[in-house]
């Protein structure tokens, strides 16, 4: 099975890094880019370029189709269901399907700070980074995880937030799943808020958000349902 993973806000690829060797135990390929500005592309606050939704959206697309890959499982998690969505209508001839983990899901014509319910007058200048706020050591997070992971994070741009989706629709299967243990005001949690009160189906993992990295095998195991199923 071939994946695309795409990290969430704050992070960069490396947030796959234990999914990738579980998924490579299994005989699986994940690749996890780093999107434009973020992860290993971080610049300091000085030399930050604007970063677009459509950016992000051309430089995953020309990644999967510069490298032929297909049959393709696109995952997006946080943040990154934004730029799935976006990128699916694009490639669908070289999709299986797209997982949506953890993630705020716009509808065509929507923006991502549509689902957080921010108030339009109350939101921060479009060329506004923001910058991450440390994890602190949990039930669900070592303190030796912790101190892996927060000298990785990174600020992330608003920008793409602001942008709408387009209209096109996406045309493979579509699968979501929340994290159990995710903090109620993340969007991903509000959104999941709307699909119960839309009816709507969805899987549930035991894990907290960054599913990832604290619980790569059972991420494993939704992907490989959602892989096989298509």
């Amino acid at each position: 099975m071939n994946l695309v993973a795409v990290h969430g806000a704050f992070r960069g690829g490396w947030s796959f890094t234990r999914l990738r060797r579980e998924m490579s135990a299994r005989g699986h390929d994940l690749r996890a880019p780093s999107l434009a500005g973020m992860g290993e592309h971080a610049a300091p606050p000085q030399h930050r370029q604007p970063v677009s939704l459509g950016q992000w959206r051309d430089q995953l697309v020309s990644q999967i189709e510069l490298e032929d890959l297909r049959e393709v499982v696109l995952l997006g998690h946080s943040q990154g269901g934004l730029v799935v969505r976006s990128v699916a209508p694009h490639i669908s001839d070289r999709l299986c399907c797209v997982g949506y983990l953890d993630a705020p899901v716009p509808a065509p014509g929507q923006r991502g700070v549509d689902l957080m319910g921010a108030p339009p007058d109350q939101l921060p200048p479009a060329d506004t980074w923001l910058e991450p706020t440390p994890l602190d050591a949990d039930e669900h997070h070592s303190r030796a995880l912790v101190e892996w992971i927060n000298p990785r994070l990174c600020a992330t741009p608003l920008r793409p937030s602001l942008d709408p989706l387009g209209e096109d629709p996406v045309t493979v299967p579509e699968h979501v799943a929340f994290c159990a243990h995710t903090p109620a005001h993340y969007p991903s949690s509000l959104y999941r808020g709307e699909l119960d009160r839309s009816g709507a189906t969805y899987e549930v993992i035991d894990a907290p958000h960054d599913s990832p990295l604290t619980h790569p095998g059972e991420v494993a195991d939704w992907l490989e349902s959602i892989g096989t199923a298509t």
